[in-house]
């Protein structure tokens, strides 16, 4: 006999045995059913959800960014005669910083945020109003969908113009006819010249909330307009100051150099924070880690279980097969092809629970994550890991009672009643 010709004889008595005896193979089948799911089932959850955090993070304009705000230390606490005396975060100091490495920064973008009274022929109300630099539009995930962009010279000169979101046109242009419009910010007319596309996102379907609400109430102007026209602010203080760096890898290194500039223009006084948006995300991805850990876990402890009852289950069938081992022997199988035979058997068992498993938890995914308004996303390895695992734990609980099996003395089998 060949060994493809053994294998496939062992497997078809396997699978006799599994069919004659099916109530017990459904005992010894649960327990690794319920541990494939728990383990595909965990990991799915926990992946549709960062993919959705992701997205989030791309529409917020991409995870390449490394932000510079001022550090909170200084409006929270007390400054020092040095913090005070320093002029603060500065549209030089984004300048600058994107001068540091030309090849690394793609973009730089800053903002300057300030509340104001704003006045149109439909409404008389206090907003913010934030003060933008040139590459504030496509670093923060923004489009114009009417109207126009700021022009390079509006932006130099701080030109009195304004795009507006879409709520913010709503409530100061309910016709929705704002381009062209002019609109009184503190005490100086604005011309409308461009109107945003809608900010949508939401991070549950059945939630049915949109978590870029607040975008759309956007009123943006020249962040020299507000500087200097707003605020009469010569040495151009802005409010955050962010770098477009697609190479990740270089993130760490520019920060570094980013950080000595800084400093250095800062009388050594570190009244600024790096705001990393990768290492943000990467630790969010760390802490749902743990989760993974979690459901990883408790499909180990039911595959557990249900090797311990694969074991108690298999040793208690072996006293009814006992004959059918001695005559196996008495007619030349070996204790190899006994231990051999009862491992196909129970790996058998163990593929057929996985495969069971797997549709389970893919079941059972599907059902949670609809429930939570997001869509199910799998991958390969959640697949992989729980597969893997359900046929190292089928493999380990079998070799004891394949063992005994093929120490059976054949006279003591074939005279056993």
């Amino acid at each position: 006999m060949n060994p493809t010709g053994a294998f496939r004889e062992r497997l078809e008595e396997a699978w006799t045995e599994l069919r004659e005896n099916l109530g017990r193979s459904l005992l010894q089948v649960f327990g690794v059913v319920l541990g494939v799911a728990s383990v595909l089932g965990g990991f799915s959850i926990t992946d549709s959800q960062r993919r959705k955090s992701d997205e989030l993070y791309i529409k917020l304009g991409g995870l390449d960014k490394l932000a510079v705000r001022p550090s909170a230390l200084v409006h929270e606490g007390q400054p020092t005669a040095l913090q005070a005396a320093n002029l603060g975060l500065r549209t030089e100091d984004g300048e600058r910083g994107e001068a540091l490495d030309g090849s690394t920064v793609m973009a730089m973008q800053f903002r300057r945020q300030i509340h104001v009274r704003i006045r149109s022929p439909y409404a008389d109300l206090e907003r913010s109003v934030i003060g933008i630099g040139a590459d504030f539009i496509p670093m923060e995930g923004y489009s114009v969908e009417r109207g126009r962009a700021f022009s390079a010279i509006e932006l130099e000169q701080g030109a009195p113009v304004a795009i507006l979101g879409t709520e913010a046109v709503s409530v100061f242009f309910p016709s929705g006819h704002a381009i062209g419009q002019t609109m009184t910010v503190g005490d100086v007319p604005v011309t409308v010249v461009g109107v945003f596309a809608e900010r949508m996102f939401q991070f549950s379907e059945k939630d049915g909330r949109n978590l870029f609400a607040w975008r759309n109430r956007f009123i943006v102007v020249p962040a020299a307009f507000a500087q200097k026209r707003l605020q009469g602010d010569a040495y151009r203080r802005v409010d955050s100051v962010s770098f477009k760096i697609p190479q990740l890898d270089a993130m760490t290194r520019f920060g570094q150099n980013l950080r000595s500039l800084l400093l250095s223009s800062h009388r050594l006084e570190e009244d600024f924070r790096l705001d990393d948006i990768s290492k943000r995300r990467a630790k969010a991805h760390s802490q749902e880690k743990v989760y993974d850990l979690v459901f990883l876990l408790s499909g180990i402890l039911a595959l557990l279980g249900g090797g311990i009852v694969n074991v108690n289950i298999t040793m208690a069938s072996l006293q009814d097969r006992i004959r059918e081992v001695g005559v196996k022997m008495a007619i030349g199988a070996s204790g190899r092809e006994i231990f051999l035979g009862f491992m196909t058997e129970a790996l058998l068992l163990t593929a057929l629970g996985g495969l069971l498993g797997l549709v389970l938890g893919v079941a059972f995914s599907w059902v949670i994550t609809s429930t939570l308004g997001i869509p199910l996303f799998m991958t390969v390895s959640s697949f992989l890991w729980a597969f893997l695992l359900a046929g190292l734990s089928g493999f380990v609980f079998a070799l004891f009672p394949a063992w005994r099996a093929s120490r059976l003395s054949p006279m003591e089998a074939l005279h056993y009643e």
